[in-house]
């Protein structure tokens, strides 16, 4: 019923040749010797490989006004959320938490020197209310957040290994397979240089990045001020996912493509796709957090002067 909802919000024209088929179909069932059913779900697959979803301002929520309270990454905590902000100076928060209700309360770092620019932040499996956030440059913050009074504890500072000068980091994903940990970063690229993305293993009882494999992206849309990678996570299929933006200074127009670029089979190893079209595309956006909680991709936005947005989409059809 999902899937023909937004199909026929965003495809007038499929929405009624799946209800003519339907027809057609039911008419005709004591005819036709193949299922009914089976010929839909070929349409619906065909459909799916040859469209993007384009989904309206107005399904998405206002989080916040202000540029101090964009959202550059996210992880579900204690019925909620956790954001990371990319603030810079000493004045603006760095962390949050967004309750059911999609309020923000600002958490307080617990030292003088705050992180600089947080583009980051990874759940710790195994590890009870453990995160690790990371900066642009590659230094990342294992920290302990007490889930009553929301008080941020720092367990160590690390830096993630093969990171170049010229690169930005805007995407982080922490996941456990095979008994093994495994941690997925990213530089955003641009217009002129293609992303890089790098899948190493990680061992949290010292917080150890090794067995470093890197993969070029370069992706087809938006097709200008392009960043590949503004945001990294992985669903309950082991599909790594990117956010690829369109970012041409503070003031937009923004734009974003949902892909799925790639997959880790059960030794934890991965595979990436030949991409030719995004699943998603998003305009007046800048998707730089998302979250599965499934059936769910939670999206949230650093739309700079204009503040945060959050908007969740079901993706149960794409399965």
């Amino acid at each position: 019923m999902f899937f023909l909802l937004l199909l026929k919000e965003n495809y007038e024209g499929y929405f009624r040749i799946l209800l003519g088929l339907l027809t057609f179909v039911k008419m005709f069932n004591k005819i036709i010797v193949f299922n009914g059913r089976a010929i839909i779900q070929c349409i619906i697959s065909f459909i799916l490989s040859t469209t993007t979803f384009t989904v309206g301002q107005n399904e998405w929520v206002q989080l916040h006004d202000g540029p101090e309270f964009t959202i550059s990454g996210v992880a579900q905590f204690n019925n909620g959320y956790i954001v990371v902000h990319d603030n810079k100076r000493k004045d603006q928060p760095r962390v949050s938490f967004i309750n059911k209700n999609n309020e923000i309360k600002q958490i307080t770092w617990p030292k003088n020197k705050l992180p600089f620019d947080l583009e980051g932040v990874g759940r710790l499996p195994g590890f009870e209310d453990q995160f690790i956030m990371m900066e642009s440059s590659g230094i990342c913050y294992r920290v302990f957040i007490e889930p009553i009074h929301y008080s941020i504890t720092i367990i160590n500072v690390f830096k993630l290994p093969n990171i170049k000068n010229y690169m930005n980091l805007e995407g982080l994903s922490i996941f456990e397979v095979d008994a093994k940990y495994k941690i997925v970063y990213g530089d955003r690229g641009s217009m002129i240089r293609q992303s890089v993305l790098l899948i190493a293993r990680y061992d949290p009882s010292i917080d150890f990045v090794s067995d470093i494999e890197t993969y070029t992206i370069n992706l087809p849309e938006p097709k200008q001020h392009k960043r590949n990678i503004a945001d990294l996570t992985i669903d309950d299929r082991n599909i790594l996912w990117t956010s690829a933006t369109s970012d041409p200074g503070d003031n937009g127009p923004f734009e974003t493509m949902l892909y799925e670029i790639g997959e880790f089979n059960l030794a934890g190893d991965f595979t990436p796709y030949k991409i030719d079209k995004p699943l998603f595309s998003f305009p007046g956006q800048k998707v730089e957090a998302m979250v599965f909680e499934e059936p769910y991709i939670i999206l949230m936005t650093d739309n700079e002067n204009f503040g945060a947005t959050l908007h969740n989409i079901d993706v149960s059809f794409l399965k």
